[in-house]
């Protein structure tokens, strides 16, 4: 909490069996909230991205960031190549 983070820089880390891999920030800002519940389950960030699998809330230095920002369709049309 109260930590200042920089869009695409590393701000924390995820562990699976076989890795450990950085999460970058989307956007700039101050961390104001983070889910404590991952702790006890952690599997949560992939069956619930959008709702108990939020890591973070940050209060955005930068609002203007924001446009830079794919939606989760044009993600999506990305990942298949579109």
């Amino acid at each position: 909490m109260g930590r200042a983070i920089s869009a695409n820089d590393p701000y924390a880390e995820v562990e699976s069996v076989k890795a450990v891999s950085d999460v970058f920030a989307p956007l700039s800002g101050e961390i104001v909230g983070v889910n404590d519940a991952l702790g006890d389950s952690p599997d949560k960030v992939n069956e619930d991205p959008y709702g108990d699998g939020w890591m973070v809330k940050v209060r955005l230095s930068d609002p203007a960031e924001v446009e830079s920002l794919m939606d989760a369709a044009a993600y999506q049309d990305m990942l298949k190549g579109d």
